[in-house]
């Protein structure tokens, strides 16, 4: 190699890092200082659990908007006493799932992890590729989540340290009690839609699950109810992956009789996603399902979650506020 090649090796070298330490200095400014909306923090409600005492929940679920309004985690805490946390983005696809996942681990030692896997359905490899290298960007420099904080950029970003401390009443639900019906029953499950997983969806969904279990956790795979997407030919395509990595699989679309589901007044949307009503039935049944499957202690009267009594008794009082009108409780 002559010495102008060596000469311009060298450079880009310098270049490059230039650029990763150009990059790293933004992200640090541009990185909401604080995990709430106000600080730019991308969807507070599903990181709410940054706020929540260290190691004090014992689930962890992630999911699309399926699950922020069909788990509600002052229901199954009130009726169980398990505490729980709902980490759902809408339309959130796996790739980002594993991201979310990865950071709960930060303060979090869950012993189970509840992935709600209708986001796994996704058009093509194309696409999750595509997200998956957004994604894999956005974890290493956060600047290419955050670019837009510029025009509101404060001196204290420049200064201050991350602190994660806000805490989200509803723990990731969102309680919302108009009704719109879905009138077709059951009929949705013999609709013909993709049921195959991308080779990309198959590689992070192998990743999520591995990274959970390498911390601790067990894996529970869960649909919501959800006539808008869901079908039986994908009933068995998760019912296969749950069989090969031995984990259960809970599908409440097989069980709208035996949780007395009715989507003529349990959706809020047209069968795409659950009001209040349909949200009690499943998290009732869910938690009994868990108590059944799972060895989770009661903590309702430990002193260390008292503020989970108090937080269930300020969800209710915010709940005679809505009564009786269409609205929602959640950020």
């Amino acid at each position: 190699m002559n010495k102008q090649n060596m000469k311009n090796i060298l450079k880009m070298m310098i270049f490059l890092c230039l650029v990763i330490t150009l990059l790293h200095l933004s992200s640090r400014i541009v990185e909401p200082k604080q995990n709430t909306k106000e600080s730019g923090i991308k969807y507070e409600n599903a990181r709410g659990f940054y706020g929540e005492r260290q190691n004090s929940l014992d689930i962890i679920a992630i999911g699309n908007s399926d699950l922020y309004n069909a788990m509600n985690p002052l229901q199954l805490w009130h009726e169980q006493g398990i505490p729980s946390y709902v980490c759902a983005e809408p339309s959130q696809k796996i790739v980002e799932a594993y991201s979310l996942l990865k950071q709960t681990y930060l303060n979090q030692t869950p012993q189970l992890i509840i992935l709600e896997v209708d986001e796994l359905f996704t058009k093509s490899d194309v696409d999750d590729l595509d997200i998956s290298i957004s994604e894999t960007l956005k974890e290493i420099f956060p600047v290419f989540d955050y670019h837009n904080r510029w025009k509101n950029i404060q001196k204290d970003d420049f200064i201050k340290e991350k602190v994660y401390n806000q805490k989200i009443l509803t723990k990731g639900y969102k309680y919302y009690n108009n009704v719109q019906s879905y009138k077709g029953g059951k009929s949705y499950l013999k609709n013909k839609k993709k049921s195959s997983l991308t080779y990309t969806t198959q590689y992070y969904l192998n990743e999520f699950i591995k990274y959970a279990k390498n911390n601790g956790s067990q894996v529970l795979l869960m649909c919501c109810p959800t006539a808008n997407t869901w079908t039986m030919d994908k009933h068995h395509t998760i019912q296969k992956i749950a069989d090969q990595y031995q984990l259960q699989f809970l599908d409440f679309n097989m069980l709208l009789d035996d949780i007395n589901f009715d989507w003529t007044k349990d959706t809020r949307d047209g069968g795409n996603h659950l009001n209040d009503f349909g949200a009690q039935k499943v998290t009732h049944y869910l938690g009994n399902y868990l108590k059944s499957k799972y060895h989770f202690q009661d903590y309702r009267t430990h002193q260390d979650y008292q503020n989970w009594n108090q937080d269930y008794l300020e969800y209710h009082q915010k709940l005679k506020y809505y009564k009786g009108k269409n609205g929602f409780i959640g950020k």
